[in-house]
């Protein structure tokens, strides 16, 4: 996706909170840590990709604060909290419902756990709830898709909500779906990694598959031979986050893409066509050729 404006001091907000937060760094270097990193963010242009542009200064935190995992302590909470105090919440609303509404019912629990977000101001605090408003609902097109699919992939965001994912994959398999499940292979932020997904259980329900890389978003030439068979092998994409909604608008898979998002911010969220703050199940189909 193309940068807008507001994207520059977002992405150094973020960045340097990190630097801020980092443990292994005196005051001294912190503070030419900061500096370094604005200058890396002066190399921004009109052009710039938001995908690019934030897992290249992701990378340099990591490099800067000597810590290949930032946010681990971060994921932990993040999955402690929902498996305690959401899940349960989440099991009493559907636990009677069935095929559509159950999927809907789920997709939004998703939504209102991606709430979990430090990479994105005003979304940083540890805090969960199955309120979520949506200006966005192609869920009843996304789920005559997945009926009439025979496999689908899974791209998995944050920590956290990923449990609520696990039950959406739970259901999918429930409805003799295949499933692919795709996460980084090294970390981002507090997204999930392969190896934390299947921690988590995922591989029990689906072939669980590593992006490659550490990027934001599935980006060209950083993915592995997998993940492209993951987003190009498939019948259907089910999208998790923002990052992922920001890379498809630089390429599009060639198949349909269901994202399930809260837009947090506006370039987001004109483009998906909500308000900010709003949640989103919307549907990219394919280019015609």
């Amino acid at each position: 996706m193309r940068i807008w404006p507001q994207c520059v001091p977002c992405i150094y907000s973020a960045r340097a909170r990190e630097l801020l937060d980092a443990g292994n760094l005196s005051g001294e270097e912190k503070v030419y840590a900061l500096a370094a990193l604005a200058a890396e963010l002066s190399r921004a242009n009109p052009h710039s990709s938001t995908i690019r542009l934030a897992s290249d200064t992701y990378r340099f935190v990591k490099r800067k604060a000597r810590d290949p995992d930032p946010y681990r302590d971060y994921k932990r909470e993040s999955n402690r909290l929902v498996k305690e105090r959401l899940l349960p919440l989440l099991e009493e609303r559907v636990g009677r419902l069935a095929g559509y509404e159950r999927l809907r019912s789920l997709l939004l629990a998703s939504i209102a756990a991606n709430s979990l977000d430090p990479g994105v101001p005003g979304y940083e605090k540890l805090d969960v709830s199955l309120n979520v408003e949506l200006g966005r609902d192609d869920s009843r097109e996304a789920y005559e898709l997945l009926r009439g699919a025979r496999r689908v992939t899974y791209v998995l965001d944050n920590a956290g909500e990923a449990l609520v994912d696990l039950e959406v994959v739970k259901l999918l398999r429930s409805m003799g779906l295949e499933v692919w499940v795709l996460a980084k292979s090294r970390p981002y932020q507090n997204d999930v990694t392969v190896d934390e997904a299947a921690e988590l259980g995922f591989s029990e329900y689906a072939r669980v598959v590593g992006t490659g890389s550490d990027a934001a978003g599935p980006l060209p030439g950083e993915l592995s031979e997998e993940a492209v068979a993951a987003l190009t092998e498939t019948d259907v994409i089910l999208a998790k986050g923002m990052a992922v909604f920001e890379a498809f608008e630089e390429w599009a898979p060639p198949k349909p893409v269901v994202h399930v998002l809260r837009a947090k911010c506006a370039p987001v969220a004109a483009a998906v066509g909500v308000g900010v703050g709003e949640g989103a199940i919307a549907l990219r189909k394919p280019a015609r050729r």
